[in-house]
C-alpha cells in the first residue's frame, strides 16, 4: 500500500522498539517504553480491530501508522487514526497522506466518526489534521510532581489522608497484600464501573475480566505496586502507577473509585500511597493525565502539588 511517497507494510511485533523510538524522537519529554509498547501489541485487546502498519522510504523504516475500532456494539461508530513519521522525514504531506490511507481502511470497516489526538504545542500536526476538517472535540489535562522538591508536603498529607481512611474504616494495602481469591474480579468490576463514570466523547463499552487482567499484567505494572482500598468485603477504589522498564517517566496507569465509595477521601488517599511509595522507591518525578471535566481528580491534582504540562486534544471529523 502506498502513502504518498512512503510504502507501508503490516507491522510486525518486531517493529515494536521502532515505533517506541520514533515517538520518543519526536517527542523527547514523551518517551515511550519499548517493553510495554511490545507487551501491548503481543497482548491484542478482545472485540477491537487494530491495524498498525510501517511505513519505508527506500527500504527504511520512517513512519508508522495504524486505525483501530471496537467491534461495533453502538449506534455511533467512532474509529481512531493516526500516523507520524521519524523527525527527519516529518513533513506535513506525508502525514497528510498517512492519515488519508488510514482513513481509507477506516471508513471501508464502517467507520462514521474519525477520531484523533495530537499534543497541543504539535502545531505541524495539529495543522494537517485540522485541514482534513477536523475540529476540537475534548482535552487530556496532563501533569507532572516533582517528588523531590514537595516531599515535605506530601508527607505531611499522606498522614492527614491516612487518618482520615482509618476515621472512615477503610483498609488502603497493595492487592499482593489481599488475600480474597475474588481480588481480581472485584477490581475489575469495580474499574468498570468507574471507567463508565468518566467524561467521554466516544462511548465507553466496556472491558472483558482477560482485556483487564492483560493490562494488570502488564510489564509497567507490580502487584506490590497496585494500591486499592477496602470496605470489609468490597473493593472501592485502585490506584496504580505504572514502572516503565526501560525507558520513560513514572506515571499514573489508573486511579479510580466505586460509586458508593465517593465523598470519602479514597481517591486522594490512594493517590498519596502510589507517590509515597515512589518516593521511598528514589523516584524524583511522577506524571498523571485525567480529562479536562473531571473536576473531581483534577482538583487532587492541584492539592498535592501536580503542575500542568502541554495538554492533548482530541479532534474529530465526519467519516
Amino acid at each position: 500500500m502506498k502513502a504518498g511517497d512512503i510504502v507501508l507494510r503490516e507491522a510486525k511485533l518486531s517493529d515494536a522498539e521502532f515505533v517506541a523510538d520514533m515517538e520518543t524522537a519526536i517527542r523527547p519529554d514523551e518517551p515511550r517504553d519499548p517493553t510495554i509498547l511490545k507487551d501491548y501489541w503481543r497482548n491484542p485487546e478482545d472485540n477491537t480491530k487494530i491495524e498498525r502498519f510501517i511505513g519505508e522510504i527506500g527500504g527504511e523504516r520512517v513512519g508508522f501508522a495504524h486505525q483501530r475500532h471496537e467491534m461495533w456494539k453502538t449506534p455511533k461508530r467512532y474509529g481512531n487514526v493516526s500516523g507520524d513519521l521519524m523527525p527527519a522525514h516529518r513533513t506535513a504531506t506525508r502525514i497528510d497522506a498517512l492519515f488519508a490511507a488510514m482513513e481509507g481502511r477506516s471508513r471501508a470497516d464502517g467507520t462514521e466518526t474519525f477520531t484523533t489526538w495530537c499534543w497541543e504545542d504539535d502545531r505541524l500536526r495539529i495543522g494537517v489534521v485540522q485541514a482534513r476538517g477536523y475540529v476540537e472535540e475534548r482535552r487530556q489535562r496532563f501533569w507532572e510532581l516533582d517528588l523531590v522538591a514537595n516531599r515535605s508536603k506530601l508527607e505531611a498529607m499522606a498522614a492527614e489522608s491516612r487518618a482520615k481512611m482509618r476515621a472512615e474504616k477503610i483498609r488502603v494495602l497493595t492487592i499482593d497484600q489481599d488475600s480474597d481469591p475474588e481480588k481480581w474480579k472485584k477490581l475489575w468490576q469495580m474499574s468498570e464501573e468507574a471507567i463508565h463514570d468518566i467524561p467521554t466523547t466516544v462511548p465507553f463499552t466496556g472491558t472483558t475480566f482477560d482485556d483487564f487482567m492483560k493490562w494488570m499484567r502488564s510489564p509497567g505494572l507490580h502487584a506490590d505496586r497496585i494500591w486499592i482500598a477496602r470496605d470489609g468485603d468490597a473493593i472501592l477504589g485502585v490506584s496504580i502507577l505504572s514502572y516503565p522498564p526501560k525507558r520513560g517517566v513514572v506515571s499514573t496507569d489508573w486511579t479510580g473509585v466505586a460509586r458508593a465509595g465517593r465523598g470519602r477521601g479514597i481517591a486522594r488517599g490512594l493517590k498519596f500511597e502510589t507517590v509515597m511509595q515512589a518516593i521511598a522507591l528514589g523516584v524524583d518525578k511522577v506524571r498523571t493525565d485525567n480529562d479536562f471535566k473531571n473536576k473531581p481528580i483534577l482538583h487532587i491534582n492541584e492539592t498535592m502539588g501536580y503542575h500542568r504540562r502541554h495538554d492533548g486534544i482530541q479532534f474529530m471529523r465526519k467519516a
